[in-house]
């Protein structure tokens, strides 16, 4: 057996796969590094579980030389092949790609789909040290987070439309290796010239940057590779603590629109707010770009005191920082808030007995007690019930709250206090504050409804009649 493949099999990772019954879709360009990944897949797994895939990106005049050469080589390896030809520059064109993302985006859909057509979920593809090493500095001039210090992994599964797992069997192989390897197997893989055209970064790195960094340090790709490898495996730790940190933050989650706690992720780790933000962007914007500088300052302002501000992230995406929850929704998104809300500016009138609808299926019920019991009603623990003395309420009107208004709170001793400075300090969320329901007469203010009651209509050992209101939220049944 060649050293080469005593190599590949050694790696232990990737034995469940070889010595399963599954097939294998081989990403094949008829390079040397695809065509040695399907020679050796060849002695490892046998040609009968291998499909030899090509696809024709139409960008160079040799492309359908290269296509008939993957083809006669799979003929003569008794490995099945399929082709497709993608029109790439026109994709590029039409989503605002590059042709390099483009091929990308082209290449894994074929491979996922073709994977998907005959019944397996593995894709092997050709990527090889060297592919590794340069793909990290790539990352690097472009900026990057821990995730792409880790670089390309072993087995690595594709987005969840894909539907696939990918595999690279040549990722700890150099390309020196491999091309000796079609030497001593007299090999004769195709050859792009394109990839000699450093007006490419990945070219410009291989060609240009790589060998000023070698001279400097003949160790750097070694380096590299363990400085992926070392990232990876805490990556790895930091991932777990990920997972427990986001289920304990997120509050609820929509198509458009997903909450945060704001206090539970304020007392994460920076690393795991850092994440948290990271990943809630990717959940309504999976294909934005997220740059750390604009990521910082959404964090800066959600660890900062108070509330009532917006940041705006990618994706067409803003972050509403409230006391209590951060919501992260599309520009367009209309959020249905898990709190009561005036469906209009307009002041109703309260009939007692009798119920009045609010919006988001939340409601008020207005009851009179003849009978009741004070003690009970001064040790009232339920926000959401108020009770208040009739005759001093008077006829009641349910609106949102006028400007300057003041109210005196139960418990004040008669000091008065604005409403807008009650509902700051109740940290009622400031984009809910404005249809907030609130329960007056001509006069003022008498409940800040689940907040405040104010003390002239409370309760007392003088009261003869009692009114108890009630804001139900939406579905509540009596027990």
């Amino acid at each position: 057996m060649h050293p080469l493949v005593e190599q590949i099999t050694a790696v232990t990772p990737l034995h469940p796969y070889f010595y399963s019954n599954e097939k294998w879709v081989v990403g094949v360009s008829g390079g040397p590094d695809s065509l040695a990944l399907l020679h050796i897949l060849r002695q490892i797994v046998g040609p009968k579980r291998l499909v030899a895939a090509h696809l024709n990106h139409k960008l160079r005049p040799e492309a359908a030389a290269d296509a008939h050469f993957v083809a006669e080589t799979a003929a003569a390896w008794q490995i099945p092949f399929t082709l497709q030809t993608y029109d790439v520059a026109a994709l590029a064109r039409e989503a605002g790609l590059s042709l390099e993302a483009a091929g990308r985006q082209a290449r894994y859909t074929f491979l996922a789909n073709l994977a998907h057509q005959v019944g397996t979920r593995l894709i092997a593809v050709g990527h090889h040290a060297d592919d590794q090493v340069e793909t990290l500095l790539l990352h690097l001039l472009r900026g990057t987070s821990l995730r792409g210090l880790r670089g390309m992994k072993l087995t690595q599964r594709l987005p969840a439309e894909l539907d696939g797992l990918l595999l690279r069997p040549l990722l700890y192989v150099s390309r020196a290796d491999i091309e000796a390897y079609c030497r001593d197997h007299e090999l004769q893989p195709r050859h792009d010239e394109t990839n000699r055209d450093t007006r490419f970064r990945r070219n410009w790195v291989r060609h240009e940057l790589l060998p000023q960094l070698v001279a400097f340090n003949p160790q750097i790709k070694r380096n590299m590779q363990q400085l992926a490898d070392l990232v990876d495996a805490n990556l790895e730790i930091l991932d777990d603590k990920f997972i427990d940190a986001w289920l304990g933050v997120l509050n609820d989650i929509d198509e458009d629109w997903l909450a945060l706690d704001r206090p539970i992720w304020q007392r994460q780790r920076l690393a795991l707010r850092r994440r948290v933000l990271r990943a809630a962007v990717r959940e309504l914007a999976p294909q934005a770009e997220i740059n750390f500088r604009t990521l910082e300052q959404a964090r800066l302002l959600a660890e900062a005191k108070g509330s009532g501000t917006t940041a705006v992230l990618p994706g067409g995406l803003l972050l509403e920082i409230g006391y209590e929850e951060m919501i992260l929704r599309r520009d367009t998104a209309v959020i249905i808030p898990e709190l009561p809300q005036l469906a209009s500016d307009e002041s109703l009138t309260l009939p007692v007995p009798g119920q009045v609808a609010l919006a988001h299926r939340w409601w008020l019920e207005m009851a009179v007690l003849d009978r009741f019991n004070l003690a009970a009603i001064q040790h009232n623990p339920d926000p959401w019930t108020v009770y208040l003395d009739a005759a001093q309420a008077g006829s009641l009107c349910l609106r949102p709250r006028r400007l300057g208004e003041r109210m005196q709170p139960l418990g004040l001793n008669g000091r008065s206090a604005k409403l807008k400075e009650i509902m700051i300090n109740r940290k009622i969320p400031a984009a809910l504050r404005a249809r907030w329901p609130v329960v007056a007469h001509d006069d003022h203010a008498l409940w800040l409804v689940g907040h405040v009651l104010d003390e002239r209509v409370g309760v007392t050992a003088v009261t003869r009649q009692v009114w108890r209101i009630t804001c139900h939220p939406p579905n509540w049944t009596e027990t």
